[in-house]
This record gives C-alpha cells, sequence and structure tokens, in this order.
C-alpha cells in the first residue's frame, strides 16, 4: 500500500471518526473525575441503619413458607425498622410476608413511604412532590425495582429518592450529576435505546474505525521518518 493511499484512508477515516473520538475523551474525562459514590448517591441516603433493634426468631419458619409458596424465589428474611419480614418473588411479583403469620402485607402507602425516606434521607431539602409507580418505571431506575414510590427533593440538584413500596427500603437515589452522568455514558458506549449494551453494533463499528485511524497514523509517522533518514546527507 502506498504512502499516498494511506494518507487518503487516514484522512477519512479520521474525519468519520474525529466527532466521536472527542465525546469518547468528554464522557470519560466526566465520568473518571466524578466520584462514583457520589454519583450512585450515596450522600443522600445512610442506608446502614445505626439504631439497635432486638428482634425475636420468626414464628412462621423458614420452612412453613416454603410449603407455603413452593413456587417462590429470591426468597429472603429481612429486618426493616425493628421488625422481620419475608421477601420473596411469587409469579414474577416482588411481595412482603409477615414473619409471625406468613401473611401478604400491603404495599407502602405514601404516608409510610414518607416516613422511610426520611428516616434514610441525610440533607435537609424538603420532600416537595410523590409519585407511586407500578408500572412504566422512569428511565432512571431498572424496571425490575417497582413498584416504587417516587419522592422528589426541593434541592439545588434535584435529588429524588425511590422507595421500594413492598420492602419499604431506599432502592435508588437520583440527582442531576447521575443524570448527566447516564447520558454520558449512553454516549460513551453508544446504546441511545437501553443504555446497557456495551457490544453493540455501532460502537464495534466506530472503534474499528478509530483504531484503523490510529494505525494508519503510525504508518504514516514511520513512513515520514523512513524518508527524513534517507534525505540525510552522509
Amino acid at each position: 500500500m502506498t504512502a499516498t493511499r494511506i494518507r487518503l484512508y487516514h484522512k477519512w477515516f479520521a474525519l468519520i471518526t474525529a466527532i466521536q473520538l472527542l465525546i469518547w475523551l468528554a464522557t470519560g474525562a466526566y465520568m473518571v473525575l466524578m466520584d462514583i459514590e457520589f454519583i450512585r448517591g450515596k450522600p443522600l441516603v445512610n442506608k446502614a441503619n445505626t439504631a439497635m433493634y432486638q428482634v425475636d426468631t420468626p414464628a412462621y419458619s423458614f420452612t412453613d413458607f416454603i410449603e407455603a409458596h413452593p413456587d417462590a424465589t429470591d426468597i429472603s428474611l429481612y429486618a426493616h425498622q425493628g421488625t422481620l419480614y419475608y421477601r420473596a418473588n411469587i409469579a414474577g411479583k416482588l411481595q412482603r410476608f409477615s414473619s409471625k403469620t406468613g401473611e401478604v402485607l400491603p404495599l407502602l402507602d405514601k404516608q409510610q413511604a414518607l416516613d422511610a425516606a426520611q428516616r434514610g434521607y441525610t440533607g435537609r431539602a424538603k420532600f416537595i412532590g410523590s409519585a407511586f409507580i407500578e408500572q412504566n418505571a422512569p428511565s432512571e431506575i431498572p424496571a425490575r425495582l417497582i413498584p416504587v414510590w417516587q419522592l422528589t427533593l426541593d434541592d439545588a440538584m434535584h435529588s429524588t429518592l425511590y422507595i421500594s413500596a413492598v420492602t419499604g427500603q431506599v432502592v435508588s437515589a437520583r440527582h442531576d450529576y447521575w443524570r448527566l452522568f447516564d447520558l454520558m455514558w449512553m454516549l460513551h458506549i453508544m446504546d441511545y435505546e437501553t443504555r446497557e449494551n456495551v457490544h453493540n453494533p455501532l460502537l464495534t463499528l466506530m472503534t474499528s474505525l478509530a483504531l484503523l485511524t490510529a494505525l494508519f497514523g503510525i504508518a504514516l509517522s514511520y513512513i515520514s521518518f523512513r524518508n527524513q533518514n534517507r534525505e540525510e546527507p552522509v
């Protein structure tokens, strides 16, 4: 392959990939410079429960639960505000059960969700809005988390806490910096729909072209240095 042809390929590949290369640099810089724990909303929520509770052995045993719900999956026993509950997926639906009687418990109402959010929230802003989400999860949380209560805060970051309507636990904390991070991630991996597929064809194509651009650039540099050495007087 002649130097002229290599130079031509390098020019056109560089024109095609230049904008995406700049996007990769800008988005990569943002994602590297930002503290990932801050992005995940850790400063907003204290998930570690520092209060001490004494809980009794559940009267409704694990064996009893399995016998009553043989098709249940992801079964766990957890404590919330000093009370033990069973949590399980039954027919694809997350449910909460009493550890005393085994009965299924209703979803949290607005006030219960707000109380749970206030216990976990570490800031001083006020909760100014709420919405119950049972289907069509917003893009900023996974669909597997619903049903949830969406509670918005009156702060500079437009923060939002998502409380599980089943367990009463804070399952997600979002704010404007996370939303910008999510946008950067989308642009970086070039998955403009799910924002999860890092093996999509568009990303594969652009990375291949970028690699070829770099290789042609290296080849041109080699040719340039070689020609320069040939022209130097003996």
